[in-house]
């Protein structure tokens, strides 16, 4: 029997407008903290809303890079993994946009619009915009096509609005149609704009119009998994967001600081900028199946990406290591804590992010590491202290190596 081949990405339909009604924003469940005592696993502020019921922060300096025109998606198709072609209006697909190499560029959000596609990215490791562009990178090979490439990234603000109370507070707030809780798409499901074909442009965004409301505030309003499944990015004029910020602290809903949203980030194995360091190769992220598709047609490093998946592996993996000790990572890629082999003082991989784990009680670290160092039996350190590796996210739980 041939190996089982992912299909990478496909269709998902605008989410329904919600009924009159929608239900009521549950309450905070008040989970108790486990091992009180312990400063490993005391979480962030603003950590247990976002797990257990509704919380908002600050989501930086985003990369927002508009494509719109005629040409935009077959233009685009040509440079990420994923297969755009068949994307409903108003949904969306996780990818990778490879170099020529087939090394990881950038892994972004893509959601398709009626003129266009919006593509959404975390910010860059440098914060100021300087680095790597994927604007200019796609300029640089636009010739004829009828499109135009606007890099939107400083002209709105973003914010997170996340937990299982997300989804109603936005269907009271929100004037876009927003899916019941049946409609919200499970871990293997694709990202999905809550910006239905019927509402705003590309053009008019790059104008600085924006398609809806928040809360009374000219918004866009996107459906991801930034912060786990069912979290949203609410995107707002700079001079706005200290009024939906108000709105939402008057309404008593917790801003949660930035550890605790790194915190959630390294649970849910979403690999930020510092995670992805030179000559990554898209299938050591094990987001196949979200990301990449193998039957569409050319893009940019291709071969590369074909040649790992006639081979059935990869010499690397994105995986979690957990120690009861602290590990700490530096903020650039390839910085950090090195794992070994325990006893062998082989070198098996860089903690590349790093912190503590309130759901595990320990800390967490991720990184590449070597296939072969994840088999059964192998044990692992970090720093001389006995670690061990999970899968990501940590809803898998599978886990290997000696805790």
């Amino acid at each position: 029997m041939g190996r089982a081949r992912s299909r990478g990405t496909g269709t998902f339909f605008p989410a329904e407008t919600p009924a009159s009604d929608p239900a009521p924003i549950p309450p905070p469940l008040r989970i108790p903290r486990d091992h009180a005592m312990d400063p490993v696993s005391i979480a962030p502020d603003g950590y247990r809303d976002l797990r257990d019921h509704l919380a908002w922060g600050d989501a930086g300096r985003r990369r927002i890079v508009l494509v719109a025109g005629e040409d935009a998606v077959r233009f685009v198709d040509g440079f990420c993994t994923a297969s755009l072609a068949g994307l409903a209006l108003g949904s969306g697909t996780e990818a990778f946009f490879p170099d020529a190499r087939g090394q990881v560029q950038l892994w972004a959000t893509i959601l398709r619009m009626a003129d266009g596609l919006w593509i959404d990215a975390d910010p860059p490791l440098d914060g100021d915009g300087e680095g790597w562009s994927l604007a200019a990178h796609l300029d640089r090979y636009h010739i004829r096509e009828r499109l135009e490439i606007v890099d939107a990234s400083d002209r709105f603000a973003t914010l997170f609005l996340a937990g299982p109370a997300a989804r109603a507070w936005l269907q009271r707030e929100a004037s876009l149609p927003v899916g019941s809780a049946e409609d919200l798409p499970g871990r293997e499901a694709l990202p999905q704009s809550l910006i239905a074909p019927q509402y705003g442009r590309l053009a008019d965004v790059a104008a600085g119009i924006l398609p809806g409301q928040c809360a009374g505030i000219p918004a866009a309003i996107l459906q991801g998994e930034w912060l786990g499944p069912g979290s949203f990015l609410v995107v707002v004029p700079h001079d706005d967001a200290t009024r939906l910020v108000d709105r939402w602290r008057g309404e008593g809903i917790v801003e949660a600081s930035a550890a605790a949203l790194e915190a959630v980030r390294r649970e849910e194995g979403r690999p930020a900028p510092c995670d992805v360091p030179p000559r990554a190769l898209p299938q050591e992220f094990g987001r196949d199946g979200a990301a990449i598709s193998f039957t569409k047609g050319c893009y940019l490093g291709q071969e590369t990406v074909a040649r790992l998946d006639a081979l059935g592996h990869v010499n690397r993996r994105f995986v979690g290591i957990v120690t009861a000790a602290d590990v700490s990572a530096g903020p650039a890629a390839g910085a950090g804590a090195t794992v070994t082999i325990r006893g062998a003082q082989e070198a098996v991989g860089t903690i590349t992010s790093a912190g503590s784990s309130p759901r595990l009680g320990e800390w967490l670290g991720l990184g590449l590491m070597r296939t072969q160092a994840l088999a059964a039996g192998v044990e692992l350190e970090v720093a001389g202290v006995p670690a061990r590796w999970v899968e990501l996210p940590l809803s898998r739980g599978a886990s290997g190596g000696v805790g």
